[in-house]
């Protein structure tokens, strides 16, 4: 599927790219004093979903799978700069 003439996977792209540096952001203002009383607010976690982990034994090998998205503020501000910057280039 094309939106505007680009395909969907490289618009997943530069929203996931965005969420990496949104919460990149996130933890390194937790380094920083002066952002100190806002830090706890920008990177809240809010859990949307999570997969337990759960295991496969396929008897020479295990696997075990398991998926969780708890994003924050400033890596939800992140992937919208992510569309953001896909309309824009």
């Amino acid at each position: 599927m094309k939106i505007s003439g680009r395909s969907v996977g490289m618009c997943a792209l530069f929203v996931v790219i965005g969420a990496i540096v949104g919460g990149l952001v996130g933890e390194l203002m937790k380094s920083i004093d002066a952002f100190s009383g806002l830090v706890p607010y920008l990177t809240a976690e809010s859990e949307i979903f999570t997969i337990h982990p759960f295991d496969i034994n396929l008897f020479v090998f295990r696997l075990t799978l398991g998926l969780s998205f708890t994003p924050h503020l400033l890596a939800a501000l992140g992937m919208v700069l992510g569309v953001v910057a896909f309309k824009k280039f």
